[in-house]
């Protein structure tokens, strides 16, 4: 819970912050960015009430009833923490270069700069979990499901678009197995990282072994089921 509120003070001080030192054109970028996002998760849950009976409707369509699927959450593969910061960092550059020559056209160097650094940033955060994901036979987002004897990772065809995903979750269907764990020789635990759930899970006989992170925000409508998950794969959470 510590960690919760530091990660919230870290939102809420870094605008001030940004405000207090004279920099006001990234203060209000920085504001905007984090009330946008709290905005979307907003939708999202609100758009989304029922995510948990979906999950598994839509992993039993693929996986069929024998055995049952007990639970199914979305996920995302772990983040290869250096190389996406690495990825954020040269795309954010790139970007405050490009948009402070342009806004200098219209003498919003700075304006253009922010702008510029802030679509980087993105650019460089979804193709860099794009990149990791598929190094690893999976998708930027999955669907993991968990029988009594297996742990299987479907695919999730996600668009990268942020507000493709707040509103339109419900729409995705999966239609493949990615990768199937024998839940048998399968240790799974569980590490929290602020609001966010690390799921790691190791087949003892074959040395496979992937890690997710998951919604553990009791603002996102898929902690309920990822609590699901959990639940059934004795992790406590």
């Amino acid at each position: 819970m510590a960690k919760v509120f530091l990660v919230l003070g870290v939102f809420l001080a870094t605008p001030v912050f940004l405000y207090a030192s004279g920099d006001h054109g990234g203060a209000f970028l920085t504001g905007a960015i984090f009330l946008g996002l709290l905005v979307l998760v907003a939708i999202r849950k609100w758009a989304n009430p029922n995510l948990t009976s979906e999950y598994l409707e839509k992993a039993r369509a693929v996986l069929g009833n024998d055995p049952e699927v007990l639970a199914a959450v979305v996920m995302a593969p772990k983040d290869a923490t250096g190389a996406l910061i690495w990825s954020i960092l040269k795309r954010s550059l790139g970007g405050e270069i490009v948009g402070g020559l342009a806004g200098s056209v219209v003498g919003a160097g700075g304006i253009g700069a922010d702008i510029g650094g802030t679509l980087g940033m993105l650019s460089g955060m979804h193709a860099q979990r794009r990149a990791n994901a598929e190094a690893q036979g999976l998708l930027p987002v999955v669907l993991v499901a968990a029988t009594a004897t297996t742990i299987s990772v479907l695919d999730w065809e996600r668009p990268d678009q942020v507000f493709y995903v707040a509103t339109s979750e419900t729409s995705i269907t999966p239609t493949r197995v990615l990768a199937t764990l024998d839940r048998a020789t399968t240790v799974a635990a569980l590490k929290r990282n602020g609001l966010t759930g690390l799921l790691y899970l190791g087949e003892t006989t074959t040395g496979k072994s992937i890690a997710f992170q998951g919604a553990l925000s009791p603002m996102s409508p898929d902690t309920k089921p990822m609590r699901a998950l959990l639940q059934v794969l004795n992790v406590t959470s």
